[in-house]
């Protein structure tokens, strides 16, 4: 089947995402300053904030950015982060470590619903740190909430921009709406299918040497394998429309009459 051209609709965009900036300090891989720059375009978020950078305006930042090169290039750099802080009203940020001075430490999914209250009304800043070593202890006290993304113990360092991301990505699904639940074809629909499912095996010879019972056994695994992956209406007429084909190819002296779609038969069976 081929892949439908029609464009997507698109989501609304999120409406704190205005409010919220992504913040790297001291970001050391231009490579990674590209790489979270795709993460927010993917994610619905435009202002990046780099506090003394490394030189991020080359051909591997931008490669890695792909096209949310405009994301990079309206990048806001400030010198310290002292000379930032005094933007934002709220300013979260993100650890992997714990301690006296990072306590307490929020987990991201209870984090999510704080901040995209906050953000609704005030501008939030998210602080990334270092690639290698995070934010430093005298980073945290400006710090209003700390939040952390549970990784195993085993190896728990996360690469920056993944780490953007995961919390870009938490905060873009928490507010878009859900896609519709795939819609089961009606109880009426799949019992027709079975009862077709049953006459083209007759008709197959299914049940001749192993009596009712093969049959019967046949049908009941048939219902559980379906039951189990919910149906949805066109998939049931095309299995039918297969079952069709397949009993136009059994010789007529052997075939039964496939029950008619949407007709019962004189026992009342379908």
């Amino acid at each position: 089947m081929g892949r439908s051209n029609r464009p997507k609709n698109k989501a609304p965009k999120p409406p704190a995402n205005s409010n919220i900036s992504i913040v790297l300090v001291e970001p050391q891989s231009s490579g990674n300053v590209g790489s979270v720059a795709r993460a927010m375009r993917n994610t619905d978020f435009t202002d990046l904030v780099l506090i003394n950078p490394c030189d991020y305006k080359n051909n591997e930042s931008y490669s890695m950015a792909c096209k949310a090169d405009d994301v990079l290039a309206r990048a806001r750099v400030f010198p310290t982060l002292e000379a930032y802080l005094g933007e934002p009203s709220i300013v979260v940020g993100t650890t992997r470590r714990v301690g006296r001075n990072r306590f307490p430490v929020m987990p991201l999914d209870e984090a999510v619903p704080m901040i995209l209250r906050l953000a609704a009304k005030n501008s939030v800043a998210i602080l990334f740190g270092r690639e290698d070593k995070g934010l430093r202890n005298e980073e945290i006290p400006p710090c209003d909430m700390l939040v952390e993304i549970p990784t195993s113990g085993d190896y728990p360092s996360i690469n920056l921009s993944h780490a953007v991301f995961t919390v870009c990505h938490h905060l873009y699904t928490a507010q878009v709406p859900k896609a519709h639940a795939i819609k089961a074809a009606p109880k009426e629909e799949v019992e027709k299918m079975y009862a077709h499912i049953e006459t083209a095996l007759k008709d197959l010879g299914y049940g001749d040497n192993g009596g009712e019972y093969l049959l019967e056994a046949i049908m009941r695994n048939f219902k559980r394998l379906f039951g189990r992956t919910g149906l949805m209406l066109k998939e049931v007429n095309m299995l039918r429309g297969i079952l069709s084909q397949v009993q136009k190819r059994v010789p007529p002296e052997a075939a039964v009459k496939a029950p008619a779609r949407g007709r019962k038969s004189k026992t009342g069976k379908v």
